[in-house]
């Protein structure tokens, strides 16, 4: 009986997880829309731009209850947080971006003669604090545990109850590029893009469901290793005291990174795997 549950595929769920984690992280985000273009009594708050951080968490923790009640809700910490963790996976997800960094900082210093001072990685206006470890923390929180709770801790494995891991990066890969939508109203760097900038994000992001899936896949499930690859890239890439070609060339990597994966890992990409 409980293997039957386990496999079952819940489109209600779904929809479920979806307009929560919606719901909540646009509303947080609201003021800061609203702000933006109209005359009110309030300001921008950076701290409500990482707080909606949090709405895929809370998606995944409400629909959880909502659906599988306080027995779903602990087999859900116990297998993202705590079985499974593998120091292998753990150095995966936290020495990849710093490589894909180090590539695109020999790359721009090479080409483009310009060398970045190292000790303005992490640097960012939102950020009101400048110590590299504990900026790194904030983005653990609020981006690392905040979004992949729920795309790659609840989404994901929902979706690859009925579909093969490779085509659920990619329904992932869409509705979390949507959730970003009111980002693009008030946030300077989304705002900044352009459209060769947004098909470049678009791009990279897909490519990065799929790494994150497989990684997420390789540690069965358990979140760290994706908790601190998505903190530590966003160190890196979100740096507004760094040359502009950073996040570039660093999303080009992911793209590479994600075929290689796609083309050595294209069988194992299409297994299921559901937590135990």
């Amino acid at each position: 009986m409980e293997k039957t549950e386990l496999i079952q595929f819940k489109k209600r769920k779904i929809i479920t997880f979806i307009l929560i984690s919606y719901a909540i992280s646009w509303i947080i985000w609201l003021p800061n829309v609203i702000s933006h273009y109209f005359q009110v009594s309030w300001i921008h708050s950076n701290w409500l731009h990482f707080f909606g951080g949090f709405g895929p968490f809370f998606g995944a923790i409400f629909t959880t209850l909502i659906y599988d009640k306080r027995r779903g809700i602990k087999k859900y910490f116990l297998t993202r947080f705590i079985k499974g963790l593998k120091i292998k996976w753990i150095m995966v997800g936290l020495l990849m971006p710093i490589f894909i960094f180090f590539v695109a900082y020999i790359i721009i210093g090479t080409f483009f003669g310009a060398w970045t001072n190292l000790s303005l990685i992490g640097i960012n206006s939102k950020i009101p604090i400048n110590n590299i470890f504990l900026i790194w923390l904030l983005w653990c929180l609020f981006y690392g545990i905040g979004e992949e709770s729920g795309w790659r801790g609840f989404f994901l494995p929902e979706l690859t109850k009925k579909y093969n891991t490779r085509t659920a990066t990619l329904y992932t890969a869409f509705v979390w590029a949507f959730w970003h939508m009111p980002l693009f109203f008030y946030d300077k760097d989304f705002m900044a893009m352009g459209l060769v900038g947004l098909i470049g994000w678009a791009v990279g992001l897909i490519f990065g469901s799929l790494l994150l899936g497989w990684l997420t896949k390789q540690s069965r499930w358990n979140l760290w290793p994706c908790i601190f690859w998505h903190a530590t890239f966003n160190l890196f890439a979100t740096s507004d005291k760094i040359s502009p070609l950073y996040p570039a060339i660093m999303t080009m990597m992911i793209v590479i990174a994600g075929l290689w994966i796609a083309r050595k890992y294209g069988d194992d990409l299409l297994l299921v795997i559901q937590p135990d």
